[in-house]
């Protein structure tokens, strides 16, 4: 309805936590599935090679198919590296919180003392 930005909507911490960890997955996923994508464009690139001198244009649709194999490689490098930047900005706000609430904390365990010290 008022189309709110996922950035603004607050979470609990175990909600972030496991944001965290579901961006982290999912980048390691991607990052496996590239890099099986470039085993198999080199494969083809190499019978590609081999094929050339009997059969160019077979050997040139390998190619092309090879080139596809390694754009569609480069985007999920490209979508896991943002998970992995997502998830970090996402575990730099939990740290950033944490020390806050330790400030707060320890101020309080000083404002406390120090009403002690008063009475005394």
């Amino acid at each position: 309805m008022f189309g709110i930005d996922e950035e603004f909507v607050e979470k609990s911490f175990e909600e972030m936590e496991q944001d965290v960890k579901t961006l982290q997955k999912e980048s390691e996923r991607l990052k496996k599935e590239a890099a099986e994508l470039l085993r198999r464009s080199d494969d083809l690139r190499s019978r590609s090679i081999d094929l050339r001198p009997e059969n160019p244009s077979a050997a040139e649709e390998m190619w092309q198919e090879s080139e596809d194999m390694r754009a569609e490689s480069r985007e999920m490098m490209r979508l896991a590296v943002d998970n992995d930047l997502k998830a970090g900005e996402i575990k730099h706000r939990i740290e950033t919180h944490d020390q806050i609430v330790a400030v707060v904390d320890r101020a309080d365990e000083i404002w406390k003392g120090a009403i002690r010290a008063g009475r005394s």
